[in-house]
């Protein structure tokens, strides 16, 4: 699915645009079989205490996953590409994913909100290119009993009025800036379930905003083992430095091919060069500070 000139008109206008069939049917089976298995179904789940779900009625799994395949989504760059258009550079971070399953589990009313509270130092300025790009994938139909988000579009304010409920089809794509109003709603039947597959990427020189840190993951195996499969262009949306910065260093990416495996895979750090790793427990030990720093 490639996004068009008339998605982001939309996007524009709106402050969201919703696209059905984003990926081919094919791929939307795969993401679903796949959050069934880290999310279970209601069937399965409402014996499992779900009382103990944080908050009441959601699971949530963060990135980096257990599932190669919700980590590769993280770098569409289909998506990408839309959201560098939407925010006017080609210097795009990502920010933050997670996968979500909420349950027929009775919870207070949701209020209308911005995400920009635990998305930026900054108040909301109005639009792009400021705020995050949020974008939410639904693998399975989402009914108006199923709690489908409610939002406004931006020219509206927050009247609700004129708010919206996403009731779509398996396999839409919602894109939105966390500068609109929007907001859960209560599930309604008895069964059944609702998931969602969210990525939320900012502008890289926008160092105020973000959801969340990255920069902690750096011995997380599923992170590592991610990170040694992108290309070096790839890894710049993880807040790596580009090839060719000086921080390069024939030592250094030989730290990073220990760290990252494959880091070098492609030549592109040293061209036509193999990097041999090393593994220096005292660069990467737990809770290791420089002499100096003690």
């Amino acid at each position: 699915m490639q996004l068009s000139d008339e998605h982001l008109e939309t996007f524009h206008e709106q402050g969201f645009v919703v696209i059905e069939n984003y990926y081919p049917e094919k791929k939307r089976a795969s993401i679903a079989a796949a959050i069934r298995e880290s999310h279970p179904p209601w069937e399965i789940m409402k014996d499992r205490e779900p009382e103990k779900l944080s908050p009441p009625g959601l699971l949530k799994v963060r990135f980096p996953y257990n599932n190669v395949l919700f980590n590769e989504l993280t770098a569409d760059w289909d998506l990408i590409t839309f959201v560098q258009r939407v925010l006017e550079t080609e210097e795009i971070h990502f920010r933050y994913a997670h996968n979500w399953a909420r349950y027929p589990v009775d919870v207070s009313p949701h209020n209308l909100h911005m995400d920009i509270g635990n998305n930026s130092l900054l108040p909301p300025i109005g639009g792009a290119p400021y705020g995050q790009i949020s974008s939410w994938y639904f693998p399975e139909e989402v009914a108006e009993d199923q709690a489908p988000m409610l939002i406004i579009p931006r020219q509206y304010g927050r009247d609700m009025s004129k708010s919206q409920l996403l009731v779509v089809p398996a396999g839409t794509q919602m894109i939105f800036n966390n500068h609109i109003w929007h907001a859960a709603t209560q599930f309604k039947r008895k069964d059944g379930q609702r998931y969602s597959v969210t990525r939320i990427y900012g502008r890289a020189d926008h160092y105020w905003e973000g959801v969340s840190c990255i920069t902690n993951l750096g011995r997380n195996q599923n992170f590592c083992s991610f990170i040694g499969s992108l290309t070096a262009r790839e890894r710049e949306l993880f807040r790596f430095p580009a090839a060719g910065h000086p921080i390069y260093t024939r030592e250094h990416l030989a730290l990073m091919e220990g760290q990252y495996p494959g880091w070098n895979a492609r030549g592109e750090y040293l061209p036509g060069e193999e990097i041999e790793a090393l593994d220096d427990p005292h660069l990467f030990g737990v809770g290791y500070l420089p002499d100096e720093l003690k």
